[in-house]
């Protein structure tokens, strides 16, 4: 009996380390005819996530500048004539997009920090792009 509770601390503690991410998922959608995934959390979700990244015109990821992962980022990309062609708020470091090719102005929003890049988009492959909070 003693034995087990020893092990009862490291595991609640393991738990409760694990319990913000376990609502975290790879999230498929699509919104104004764009196709997106958001995810990454975990090895197996990274790896999967970049794996289907080459069916996608756009990867986007997030770091903290401690390069950390981070989610919730609240992600709005633009098309050149400003339009907002795709709003969502990632469910790890990674933001898959089907995008047109074009140029697009991308604002992402993490905590209170927030910053914007001009991404073109090729007609071929795929760009990429990193946001650094």
């Amino acid at each position: 009996m003693k034995q087990n509770l020893r092990w009862a601390a490291p595991l609640a503690l393991a738990l409760a380390a694990a319990w913000p991410l376990a609502g975290l998922a790879m999230d498929k959608g699509e919104q104004n005819g764009i196709a997106y995934v958001t995810g990454g959390v975990g090895q197996d979700e990274s790896t999967a996530i970049r794996g289907m990244a080459r069916d996608y015109s756009l990867r986007l990821l997030a770091a903290a500048k401690s390069g950390e992962y981070v989610a919730d980022v609240r992600v709005a990309i633009h098309d050149s004539g400003g339009k907002d062609v795709l709003s969502v708020t990632t469910r790890g470091p990674y933001l898959l997009a089907r995008l047109a090719p074009g140029n697009y102005r991308i604002d992402a929003e993490y905590g209170s920090a927030r910053q914007s890049r001009q991404v073109r988009v090729p007609a071929s492959g795929r760009a990429d792009v990193s946001f650094y909070f």
